[in-house]
């Protein structure tokens, strides 16, 4: 029975270890992208396993503030107002946004409150990057969060998402570039450079 107890403790042991160093990596990697504050990052999306051509973008991120661009959809986010720009239609939505409605368009959001109704552990690292997954408890906005990052610059190089409702959205960063020039009108939609734009206020 002793014998039973430590190792059922050993376990238990290992698990939260196993807890705090994914916990740590998410850490260092939301502050190395605070640090770098403004930042641009390229990437790659592949949403449900689909193909990844003509799915390439970038995002600015400046603290809460965001711009997401795939080239027929672009998307501004000023911290409190979004704007979501579809070309095809020539349309723009104008909404105030909520938290989980910010995490869909911004996959870096979830850095900002991974902390809580997340549990962390250590995935399959490879000698180059760490992996951490993340799994949401009931209520949350990811069901799991796959997030894999470079040992030496701690910078996130592949997140993979499953939604609550089993959407599967995969991102593969080609590219960072720290300490950008943005401004407050870099998050915000110009309807100047969009003449032919309806815009169409939901708040």
């Amino acid at each position: 029975m002793k014998r039973i107890i430590f190792l059922w403790l050993g376990f238990v042991a290992m698990v939260a270890v196993n807890a705090q160093e994914a916990t740590k990596i998410c850490d260092k990697t939301a502050a190395t992208l605070k640090a770098a504050k403004n930042v641009k990052i390229g990437f790659t999306l592949e949403a449900d396993g689909g193909n990844t051509a003509g799915n390439t973008g970038y995002i600015k991120l400046s603290g809460q503030k965001f711009v997401v661009n795939m080239g027929g959809t672009i998307t501004w986010f000023d911290g409190k107002t979004m704007w979501s720009y579809v070309k095809k239609n020539e349309e723009v939505n104008v909404t105030t946004p909520t938290a989980a409605e910010v995490a869909k368009m911004n996959p870096y959001a979830f850095l900002s409150f991974y902390k809580k109704g997340y549990t962390a552990k250590m995935g399959q690292s490879t000698a180059k990057e760490h992996e951490v997954v993340l799994t949401g408890s009931e209520g949350s906005e990811y069901e799991k969060v796959v997030m894999r990052v470079n040992k030496a610059t701690n910078e996130p190089t592949y997140l993979k998402t499953t939604s609550a409702k089993g959407v599967v959205t995969v991102i593969r960063c080609n590219s960072l570039v720290k300490n950008q020039k943005y401004t407050d009108a870099t998050f915000c939609f110009n309807k100047k450079n969009y003449p032919k734009a309806e815009v169409v206020d939901l708040r």
